[in-house]
């Protein structure tokens, strides 16, 4: 059965991360994704060339241009760009991450598209914004990082302040909310009969994805110190290493769960928690976090962490341990919830990557693989051309 996108046609003129995911996730949902490569491309280029590598192209590249086709484009060329005109023609989304204005030396800025397609829901996403001193500056994760206070905020208790962990965090953040964005543009479409312009930059999106930590300060006034794994609202919440050294993560989230807990703890070598005044609730057990913390390290790691895991669930406390990739793909809830794929590519075989984040009960998402650039090139051309022959054939 088409997915909720069938009959969508998005022209992907991306390249990174940040747009690629974006259009990635429209073509999960059915949409007929055609993502433009140009013709002379080095396959070590792609990507940026960031290792590793398959078969000589970027894993990066492979895993954010699934479910897609590909079409080989010379913009800079007057032909070509004729070519992409009349594809727009065709297209209900136009999706670009360029600086500003080289859409518009391209001849596909959002004016020049809408006045030959004025239902294009057009989207741009930039690294700073299309004003300011800094629009015209290279947009990238780390930037963002930096310039939206991750790094003040992250860290070991007490210790060197560091830039938000997890590689392209704000690049894929910025991507889904794009997509977010062009799926609420195409219903505003269909009340209006009209597209529109969307503009999206990657700071604006780092910004939205720690609006708890920004409103904190600025409005509350409380300024957010870097405390390692523990959360900043809940205690105990937090990583606790075991007797086997490895770790296991707990999270008290109401007094409820917090009598469970003290249940479990309860030892004759253990002091009396549940009765301290400085943790008789949530607001003072985050006020003296380190004094509870410092109590509950030893305990820890009295007990390996298989202990922990089985009496922590059996007692109905959210609890976890870090898994490697490794123990990610074979984990039973990993198999039956279907939460990676392993999809065949035209030019490098089964790749894993995460699949769909949804799932629809009419009309599923699916996860293709990543065409070879330009391996749809004559098969969307000649799609033009019907389409061109198809009125006069109708009179």
């Amino acid at each position: 059965m088409p997915g909720p996108l069938a009959g969508i046609r998005v022209f992907d003129l991306t390249m990174w991360m940040v747009g690629p995911w974006a259009s990635t996730q429209l073509g999960a949902l059915g949409a007929d994704v055609i993502h433009i490569e140009h013709p002379n491309v080095d396959w070590g280029t792609l990507g940026a060339g960031v290792p590793p590598r398959v078969n000589g192209t970027s894993i990066g590249y492979i895993a954010w241009n699934m479910n897609k086709r590909s079409l080989f484009l010379d913009l800079k060329t007057e032909g070509d760009r004729a070519t992409a005109r009349r594809l727009t023609e065709t297209c209900d989304v136009f999706l670009i991450n360029m600086r500003p204005g080289v859409a518009e030396r391209l001849g596909m800025g959002y004016e020049q598209l809408a006045a030959i397609n004025p239902r294009l829901v057009y989207c741009s996403i930039t690294g700073w914004g299309g004003d300011g001193p800094m629009a015209d500056r290279p947009g990238a994760d780390g930037y963002a990082n930096y310039f939206t206070g991750f790094w003040s905020v992250n860290g070991p208790p007490g210790g060197r302040r560091e830039v938000y962990r997890h590689f392209t965090q704000m690049d894929g953040t910025t991507g889904l909310l794009a997509a977010q964005a062009i799926l609420m543009a195409l219903l505003a479409r269909r009340r209006t009969g009209r597209g529109q312009r969307i503009d999206m930059n990657m700071i604006q999106s780092s910004a939205a994805l720690q609006t708890t930590r920004l409103t904190e300060f600025l409005a509350a006034g409380r300024a957010a110190e870097p405390l390692g794994s523990a959360a900043y609202a809940t205690a105990p919440d937090q990583a606790f290493e075991c007797e086997d050294r490895l770790h296991v993560g707990v999270s008290v989230t109401s007094e409820a769960e917090w009598a469970a807990f003290c249940g479990l703890i309860e030892r004759p070598d253990v002091p009396d928690v549940m009765d301290d005044p400085r943790f008789a609730n949530n607001v003072q057990r985050v006020r003296h976090r380190d004094a509870l913390a410092a109590l509950l390290e030893p305990v820890f790691r009295s007990k390996p962490q298989y202990y922990w895991m089985e009496y922590l669930g059996r007692a109905g406390i959210p609890c976890g341990y870090p898994l490697r990739f490794e123990q990610l793909r074979y984990h039973q809830q990993a198999l039956e919830n279907g939460y990676l794929v392993r999809p065949q590519t035209s030019g490098w075989g089964r790749i894993y990557s995460g699949g769909p984040p949804w799932s629809f009960s009419e009309t599923p998402a699916t996860w293709t693989g990543t065409p070879m650039p330009g391996e749809h090139t004559w098969e969307i051309l000649d799609e033009l051309k019907a389409a061109a022959r198809a009125p006069a054939a109708g009179g």
